[in-house]
This record gives structure tokens, C-alpha cells and sequence, in this order.
């Protein structure tokens, strides 16, 4: 798969320069939008139609050129009219009269931004509503659904995969704004992370960010983690006899395009998804006694995004990883019951 080049898009600033007030909207007349058309709430709450704008109101150009830019990677021209209206406490897809419209509140979308301390929070938010408009949710006549959202909420992840966001990044918006519970209209939280997930990691598949010129896949531990406690010194372990040369490499499934075995000279063992012989998906590394060394994600031989490292000594990290080491939210646990809940940088806890 040939390397593409950078992303050129300059980085999208959803600041309150884009999100400023409309003065023109305070006195503007209402008109009930929700009597009969389709409104997704990206927050799942209710939107009451006494708060919202007259459709006549000028739309905000900021906004729509972010948004122009949002549909570029994909080729799409804008196709509903994007207007600010104030006190919504939201941002939601809707159509009225045949004409489609994306709604926000400004001042939500620049408080997210603050308690999230990135753009692409409000980014996202946009993407999730523009999804909603492609992909006819909100003219099939069937209102609010759970996997309504799902397909949203997996465009916004490959959108912003090719707007530059980190997977991390991609997540920020829902992690903060979705609900636990699932409702009528919503699904809960996690489905919602794992539809973004999905959807991000297909754009890389994709469209490759970077890819390693050895194709042969490598087995590689993490850096190990500082702590003053003792217990996260591994034990010296003794190394094994190499296997024979018939029991090493792919000893079974596809190890270039599909799922396989791959044993390494060490006697380690990778069970799990492969992509031009990369380990590249979901998969899980075995130590050379059998024990698991980790299950999780990979990307390009690396362990990206979230897994489980069970480390030698008896401890284990659970949490998100870049190129193969804890970077992100994640838990340390001690093998003397202890733990450690931080965010991590290049493998060390930094809060």
C-alpha cells in the first residue's frame, strides 16, 4: 500500500471567533421544529422548539466554511444551511420544510471546547450532525434511532481521521458528553467510543498516516514505567532454546492479509489480525512459556489504541498505547493488589 502524503488541511480552530454570537438572532422569531421533523440531539437530551431559531436567520459563514472543510476529505458539497441559535445548550441535524439544517448553540460548542481543552471536541460534534444529513437520517421518516448514532458517530471518526485528530482526540467529545445509559434514541456510551474507534481505524487503514518500511512483523516490549515502587522492576527471567525453523514464522492462517500465527525465533507468539504482514488490527502476543503478554489493538506492528500489557513480575497496564507504549488514560496495576489510575505520556504517568 503506497504511503500517503500529509493531510494539508491547516488545523480547524472552532473558536469563539467561528462560535460568536449572532446579534441579529436574539430577537429572532421562533419557529417549532419540533413539531414533526426529525431533531437529533447529538447530547440525546430534548430540544425545546420554543429556543429555536427562525430558519430565516443569516447563517453564520465561520461555520460554514469549517464545515466545507469537513466534507472536503470526502468530496461532498455542503447541502443544508447552518445557523447559531442561542440557549439550545446543544447542536443537532434537522429538516424542515424540505430544507436541512444544522443548529448549534455557540456558546455549548465553546464551553466544550474549554472543558475538553481541544478543538476537535466541537469538530466532532459537527462531523456526528453532517453524518446524520448524508447519510438520510433526517428525511427516512423514522426519527431518532440507536444505530442512527452509531453510523454518525463512526463518519465523525474517519472524517476527523482525515482532518489530522488522533484516534484519542476523535473520542474526546463523547467522552464527555455521552451518557452511561442508553435511551430510545442513544446508545450508551461505550457502543458510541466504539463506533468512532471504528471508524477512525477504518480512514487508517485506508489512508495510512505513516507505515514502517520492515514488513516483517517484530516482537517489541514496551518501555518499562519509573515508579518508586519496587514490585514494577520485572524479575529476571531466563530465556528460553529457540524453536526449530519449522516452527517458526506463520505456522498457520494468513500472516499477510488476513488472521494468522506468527512465531518468532524467540518463542513468542502472535495469534490475531494481519495487513501486508504487518500485525495490524486486533490481536494478542504470547509469551514464549504460553502466558499472555498482551491483547488489544496494533497498528502497523505497533500496540496502538487500547489493550491489556501483562507484564512478567505480575503486573499489568490496562488503558490506550502509542506506538507501543501507555500513552493516554489508562491503570497500572501492582502485583501486591496496588494500582495506579493516570493519564501516561511515552509510558510514564504524568497525573
Amino acid at each position: 500500500m503506497p504511503v500517503r502524503a500529509a493531510f494539508s488541511l491547516p488545523i480547524l480552530l472552532f473558536s469563539s471567533a467561528i462560535f460568536s454570537s449572532v446579534s441579529a438572532q436574539s430577537n429572532a422569531p421562533v419557529l417549532p421544529f419540533g413539531s414533526g421533523a426529525f431533531i437529533c440531539s447529538y447530547t440525546g437530551g430534548k430540544v425545546g422548539p420554543q429556543v429555536v431559531c427562525s430558519p430565516n436567520t443569516s447563517s453564520n459563514g465561520h461555520a460554514e466554511r469549517v464545515v466545507d472543510r469537513i466534507l472536503k476529505p470526502i468530496g461532498l458539497m455542503r447541502n443544508f444551511k447552518v445557523i447559531e441559535c442561542s440557549n439550545t445548550d446543544n447542536c443537532f441535524a434537522t429538516v424542515l420544510k424540505g430544507q436541512r439544517f444544522i443548529v448549534y448553540d455557540g456558546s455549548f460548542m465553546q464551553q466544550i471546547e474549554e472543558e475538553t481543552e481541544t478543538d476537535w471536541s466541537a469538530i466532532s460534534i459537527m462531523a456526528h450532525e453532517i453524518g446524520h444529513h448524508l447519510q438520510g437520517h433526517t428525511i427516512d421518516g423514522r426519527g431518532g434511532q440507536p444505530q442512527k448514532e452509531i453510523e454518525a458517530d463512526k463518519f465523525s471518526g474517519f472524517v476527523l481521521h482525515q482532518l489530522g485528530a488522533s484516534l484519542d482526540e476523535s473520542l474526546v467529545a463523547v467522552r464527555a458528553l455521552g451518557d452511561e445509559h442508553a435511551t430510545s434514541t442513544h446508545p450508551a456510551k461505550p457502543a458510541r467510543l466504539e463506533a468512532i474507534r471504528k471508524g477512525w481505524l477504518e480512514a487508517e487503514a485506508m489512508y495510512p498516516k505513516s507505515r514502517t518500511a520492515i514488513k516483517t512483523p517484530v516482537a517489541a516490549a514496551p518501555k518499562p514505567i519509573v515508579t518508586s515502587s519496587p514490585v514494577a522492576a520485572a524479575r529476571p527471567v531466563v530465556a528460553p532454546k529457540a524453536p526449530s525453523r519449522a516452527s517458526v514464522g506463520c505456522v498457520s492462517g494468513n500472516c499477510e492479509d488476513g488472521s494468522g500465527t506468527f512465531v518468532y525465533p524467540t518463542g513468542e507468539r502472535y495469534v490475531g489480525e494481519f495487513e501486508e504482514g504487518d500485525k495490524h488490527g486486533e490481536g494478542t502476543e504470547y509469551y514464549a512459556d504460553g502466558k499472555m503478554k498482551y491483547k488489544g489493538n496494533f497498528r502497523d506492528n505497533l500496540r496502538s489504541d487500547y489493550g491489556v500489557y501483562f507484564y512478567r513480575n505480575g503486573d499489568k497496564y490496562a488503558g490506550w498505547f502509542q506506538r507501543n507504549v501507555p500513552n493516554g488514560k489508562g491503570t497500572y496495576h501492582f502485583a501486591d493488589g496496588e494500582r495506579l489510575a493516570a493519564t501516561f505520556r511515552n509510558g510514564q504517568p504524568v497525573q
